[in-house]
């Protein structure tokens, strides 16, 4: 099957060719190098020199500004690549796409600028955050005098990715003393354009996950900048900042994906008992493909919508980036139970497990953690209630947009929005997508698994319409909006597989066994009825460990590419 989605995964594939077998010490990014870094907590330079000589950070910079970045989910699955095979050099690397990322929201001036940086293979940092102030980067109180002939800012970003081995940072100031969003601008500061003096450096913080990484922290004592240097108008940070974000939590569920795609290889490989623990325990296998088989539709479908529907990236990006590390994280943990005593060792082909827990797990607390990712959710409320009260979406056009075969349109990230008008239209066209699905074909107990998908939605939407906006949202809030959350996932998994269904021939698209299992997974998350899992789990166990010993990866999507180096 020869479509755009496996042209995006031709790409990655020629990464790995690249970096070579991680089992090979002599490769360009191999699994003892990898292990010795985090041990040591050091930055992997040799991988993130690799990564920069095959040229990932093409990828980070639009077309439009000379780059390779046309397609969201070939870049998804480029840094899912690198992350399958270290989650710390992905986050290293891939940190300039989030340092970059406001100048592309901007499409201004910036853009060029910065795409020079980047395509010199130059680190970029972000700075959002400062010490003491949490995720409320709206109170951020590092300053940016604008003068006729220079910007002087002053203050400190701190904990920030690349915040020391970074050329140039975008950092968030307050350009005026009133309150209020129009406050704060966006400066970049390039360190080979200021004095070095005026800057100095906060140490980084031993972490529990991704040791190796430069998390650390910057000063600046009047560092001044060129008066081009704001990217973006003044007064718009914020609103340029918010509206990134939904790019880039879109694009963490790579490494979230990554680290999963690791996990299993590690728990089912033959070569140390893999097959073993598949039949010993196929439910808990199961388990764990199928949370990353949730993981893997839902970022597929945020990463598609970015081109699509960016206007409803405010909602979908909140969806995809509680989801996919929650899922994701809940099928690591499902395969360390698998793996019993073996999770533990620090020796041996499972050493490597340890660290994909530890390195999982941060993945959620990136770009917005859960919590504040609900509550963009709760705060759609009324544009998801608004939508359910539209004329439904057609579940044919609204699985069409999602079919493998769709070359993707151009990235145009200035028809991002800081709010949706209309919710998400694949969210609305859950009930149809339901109501639709050919009953001749579909077994009685996904029928009933999504029957009772469409029943809680409605109730969903009857919850929703009482709810009062709040910008502390209640508790009960947020346990409708991961609700509404994993409603979306649903709606991913029934519009993926009515646009695929018919052309994908791949063992876990027989007897809807992919389907079966993230439905089970949605309707256990929902407190539905879900399909009995017993009905399928040896098969998919038995059908993960067949193809992670062939040496593909466990995945809905077609042509992922094999480990051991043929196609």
């Amino acid at each position: 099957m020869n479509t755009p989605t496996s042209f995006a995964w031709q790409t990655a594939e020629q990464l790995d060719r690249f970096l070579g077998d991680p089992h090979d010490a002599g490769a360009r990014m191999p699994d003892a190098q990898t292990l010795a870094d985090d041990d040591a907590r050091r930055f992997p330079d040799a991988a993130a020199a690799a990564l920069n000589d095959w040229g990932l950070h093409r990828f980070y910079i639009p077309t439009a500004v000379g780059g390779d970045f046309d397609d969201a989910l070939r870049t998804l699955l480029l840094m899912r690549q690198v992350s399958r095979r270290d989650v710390t050099a992905a986050v290293g690397h891939g940190k300039t796409l989030l340092g970059a990322v406001c100048a592309w929201t901007a499409a201004d001036r910036s853009a060029e600028r910065m795409a020079a940086i980047v395509s010199a293979g130059d680190p970029v940092s972000w700075g959002l955050t400062e010490e003491g102030r949490g995720s409320d980067i709206g109170r951020s109180a590092t300053t940016a005098r604008i003068g006729s002939d220079s910007i002087a800012v002053d203050g400190h970003k701190w904990p920030i990715g690349n915040a020391t081995r970074g050329r140039a940072i975008t950092v968030l100031a307050r350009t005026a003393e009133r309150s209020g969003p129009r406050s704060l601008s966006l400066v970049l500061v390039d360190k080979q354009e200021v004095d070095g003096a005026t800057l100095s450096y906060r140490p980084r913080r031993p972490l529990h996950g991704i040791r190796g990484a430069d998390i650390s922290g910057i000063d600046f004592h009047g560092t001044r900048v060129d008066p081009d240097g704001l990217v973006g108008p003044e007064g718009h940070g914020l609103e340029l900042v918010l509206k990134s974000l939904q790019l880039t939590r879109t694009l963490c569920a790579a490494l979230s994906l990554g680290a999963g795609d690791h996990a299993l290889r590690l728990v089912l490989e033959g070569s140390h008992g893999g097959g073993g623990i598949a039949r010993r325990d196929p439910e808990a296998v199961a388990t764990a493909v199928a949370d990353q088989l949730l993981a893997e539709v839902v970022g597929f479908v945020g990463a598609r919508t970015i081109q699509t529907a960016p206007e409803e990236m405010g909602l979908v990006s909140a969806f995809v980036k509680y989801l996919v590390p929650d899922a994701v994280d809940s099928s690591v943990r499902e395969i360390g139970g698998a793996l019993g005593a073996e999770a533990h060792l620090t020796t041996g082909r499972t050493a490597h497990f340890q660290k994909i827990a530890r390195d999982a797990r941060v993945v959620a607390i990136f770009d917005g953690n859960s919590v504040v990712n609900l509550n963009v959710i709760a705060g759609e409320f009324s544009s998801i209630v608004r939508a359910a009260d539209d004329p439904a979406p057609d579940p044919g056009d609204v699985s069409a947009a999602l079919a493998f075969d769709v070359r993707p349109t151009g990235l145009d990230l200035t028809r991002l929005r800081l709010v949706t008008r209309r919710g998400s239209t694949l969210l609305a066209a859950l009930p149809g997508l339901a109501s639709e699905l050919d009953h001749d074909l579909t077994p009685p107990d996904i029928r009933a698994a999504v029957n009772a998908l469409a029943a809680a939605f409605d109730d969903m939407i009857a919850e929703a319409r009482g709810a009062e906006r709040a910008s502390r949202p209640p508790v009960e809030q947020f346990a409708l909006a991961e609700r509404f959350a994993f409603a979306f996932a649903g709606a991913a998994a029934l519009a993926v597989h009515r646009a695929a269904r018919a052309r994908m021939d791949t063992p876990l698209w027989d007897d809807d066994l992919w389907l079966r299992a993230v439905l089970h997974r949605v309707c256990r998350r929902l407190g539905v009825s879900p399909p009995e899992q017993r009905s399928y789990a040896r098969q998919l166990a038995a059908t993960s460990e067949a193809l992670i010993q062939s040496g593909q990866t466990v995945s809905l999507l077609p042509r992922w590419w094999n480990d051991r180096g043929t196609t």
